[in-house]
Formats: C-alpha cells, structure tokens, sequence
C-alpha cells in the first residue's frame, strides 16, 4: 500500500501498488485534479477509496437537479462521486472500481474516452461495472443501442423520474445474463 495525499485538496489516500512504484504521483486527484505526494507515516488517513459501499461514479451534462439525482444513487446504497474528465476514470480504476458508471448526457461523443478506458481493461474487470447512460436519443431499456454502444443499459430523459426502478430492472436481467456464464467460467477455472 501507498500513502498519499493531494497537495491540492489535503484528501488522505491508501492506494494500491508497489510502495516502490512512483507512477502514480504522476495522476491527478481523483476529487480535485490536484497533485499527489508521498503522505509521512504519521499522519490520519481518511479512507477515500477503501469504500465500504459499491462506488458510483456520475458524468452530469443535464439541466436536470444533479443534487437529487446524487441522493437518490445514496438512497440506493451507493457511494457516489462524481466525474468529469476521462483521466479521473482511470484514476478510480486503479484505486476501486465503480460498480455503476452513469452518464447524464445528450451527446454519444462524450462518452466515446470513458468507453475507450473502459473497453480497455480485461473482460472479467468490465463485466464488474454496469453502465447506464441517460438520454432522449435512446428507448429506456434498448437492447440495441446498449449493445451498440457497449453498455448495459439506456435510460430515457422523459423516464429520468423512474431511474431507480429501471436501474433495478437492468440490473436483474443482466444478472440473470451474466450470473450462469460467470459460474461455467468459474467452474472450468478450478478445473484447469
């Protein structure tokens, strides 16, 4: 484990690695964008990214109230954060990876570099992470067009009311999807 903290928010982080391993000094903060340095040994860490709930991250570009949407994925059990840029996904990624990834936005190109970071990590990896995205382009629940664009689930703007319900709903078929297959692939692994 490493010992860091953000030369511009004072946020404490326990990171995963090598001690050894500067690499990371070299990332923004994922809270502020700010630097990171090597934190001295006495000091109090608050346990920014060891989470004891599944973490959701949310990209708003929506007139809609961000503040009551963040509440609700709360409500839902959910330690939410939010992301603005491509390189605070990678970030979380290497510290914990979000179970929920929402994007609240009109335009597909926005999401185009959080895909392409998340199309990059191992199979098994991206399978953890359920990907919504929120917009009037699509039908909630299109299979299509989820497939298309390599995600879970499209929700509706007109439907934004109901997210939790719909959510809920995506979430159980692809489990009911996903919950066989992990099982055969778990059980070959042991026989290999």
């Amino acid at each position: 484990m490493i010992e860091a903290r953000c030369v511009g928010c004072g946020k404490r982080y326990r990171l995963k690695g090598d001690p050894q391993a500067m690499d990371f000094l070299s990332l923004p903060c994922p809270e502020c964008g700010g630097m990171l340095e090597v934190a001295s040994g006495d000091e109090t860490f608050e346990m920014e990214f060891l989470l004891e709930k599944p973490l959701a991250l949310v990209f708003w570009d929506h007139t809609g109230d961000k503040a009551a949407f963040m509440k609700g994925l709360v409500k839902l059990g959910y330690e939410v954060r939010p992301i603005k840029r491509p390189a605070l996904l990678s970030q979380w990624l290497r510290f914990n990876s979000p179970s929920l990834l929402v994007f609240v936005c009109e335009e597909d190109e926005k999401l185009d570099p959080y895909l392409k970071i998340l199309n990059a990590l191992p199979m098994p990896e991206r399978r953890k992470i359920f990907v919504v995205w929120v917009t009037s382009k699509g039908k909630t629940l299109d299979p299509r067009l989820s497939f298309l664009k390599g995600l879970e689930l499209i929700i509706n703007t007109a439907d934004f009311s109901r997210f939790p319900d719909i959510l809920e709903r995506g979430q159980k078929i692809w489990r009911d999807f996903y919950t066989p297959y992990l099982e055969v692939e778990e059980a070959v692994g042991k026989e290999i």
